[in-house]
């Protein structure tokens, strides 16, 4: 009897026997493994396609968003926020608006300050500017022509997503994350197709 079921157990009978039961065991971690891909890729793609969309949305309707990196306008907007620029017409800046302009000193950089004065010149008017955390207004007296962003409204630390957007170092992570999604879905597909076949063996 013994020897018979020593046979039984070390034959090819028993091989279906055995494999089957590891493909059960299988099936759960896959499973599980699946619905956390799913529910990771949603989230992902849901949150670049709502960025994405609501910076369509402001570019679309006149907005610019500016990162604000400097703390020259505490406590109106910190380090790191995101101002959002209207585009108006530059005969329209007030004393008291918030506007971003090209630093007269540096060329490229731009400076998000408020007007204290309009001094008309005979070249036109010039702005006087200062931050609100500076003890004095700034060294210049911008003219405007044509058009310029006023701060419509700002999100607190949004411009450190704006920032480092455009760094190499994080389009590289996009892309990164990207091409693991896309095959992520390859492999649940796999996945799929192999459970659906263990389903109707």
């Amino acid at each position: 009897m013994s020897v018979a079921h020593f046979r039984r157990i070390g034959g090819r009978a028993s091989d279906p026997e055995i494999g089957t039961a590891s493909g059960a065991s299988d099936q759960p971690m896959r499973r599980s493994f699946l619905t956390i891909t799913r529910v990771t890729t949603a989230l992902v793609a849901g949150a670049v396609v709502t960025l994405v969309a609501a910076y369509a949305v402001l570019l679309v309707a006149g907005y610019k968003p500016v990162a604000v990196y400097s703390g020259s306008m505490r406590p109106t907007l910190g380090v790191g926020a995101l101002a959002v620029d209207r585009v108006v017409a530059a005969r329209t800046v007030r004393v008291g608006d918030v506007i971003t302009f090209n630093d007269p000193y540096v060329r490229g950089r731009l400076v998000t300050h408020r007007v204290v004065q309009i001094v008309p010149t005979k070249h036109g008017l010039a702005y006087r500017t200062k931050g609100d955390a500076n003890a004095a207004r700034d060294p210049w007296a911008v003219r405007l022509t044509g058009h310029v962003g006023r701060v419509a409204f700002h999100v607190p630390l949004a411009g450190y997503l704006l920032y480092y957007a455009h760094t190499r170092e994080v389009r590289g992570a996009l892309t990164a994350i990207i091409a693991a999604l896309l095959l992520l879905a390859i492999l649940r597909r796999i996945w799929r197709t192999e459970a659906a076949k263990e389903a109707r063996a």
